[in-house]
């Protein structure tokens, strides 16, 4: 399978500027969440440490019980982004999900990625260029022109 575009305009009927703003806000949100992540289950670890005495009466007043419902909505949508890309990842050619793994963790600018894949700075921003238009597709993040 061929994992470029097959012509110009194949990339080209999206906007990419505006696709983009939409990915880095999904990919913003998911590197939040997984920072989050951990700092709920520290809270929720030192709250039932605390908690031994069963003070609190109702769910909702419950501390410990809010930061498990926020920990499960945190899970499910970083799962679901995971899942996404995990079931749609061998659409892209290995440089792109290099790019994709690195803006999921950090966002990395283009001249970074494009030294640790080793191509020049245009040859990067291509590949990140559809790399982006790919993974907005599988949220339907994309923008027409």
């Amino acid at each position: 399978m061929n994992n470029e575009f097959k012509e110009i305009e194949d990339i080209e009927v999206y906007n990419y500027e505006a696709t983009r703003k939409n990915l880095d806000s999904l990919l913003a949100k998911y590197r939040t969440y997984k920072s989050k992540k951990t700092t709920i289950e520290e809270r929720i670890k030192n709250s039932i440490d605390l908690d031994n005495l069963g003070i609190f009466s109702s769910r909702k007043s419950d501390p410990t019980y809010n930061k498990v419902e926020q920990l499960e909505r945190i899970n499910n949508f970083i799962d679901t982004v995971d899942k996404v890309i995990k079931l749609n990842k061998n659409k892209l050619s290995k440089d792109e999900y290099l790019i994709l793994k690195k803006c999921l963790d950090y966002k990395y600018t283009t001249e970074q990625i494009s030294e640790m894949i080793n191509l020049g700075y245009q040859a990067t921003f291509q590949r990140r260029k559809n790399c982006y238009i790919r993974v907005a597709l599988w949220f339907d993040l994309e923008v027409y022109n």
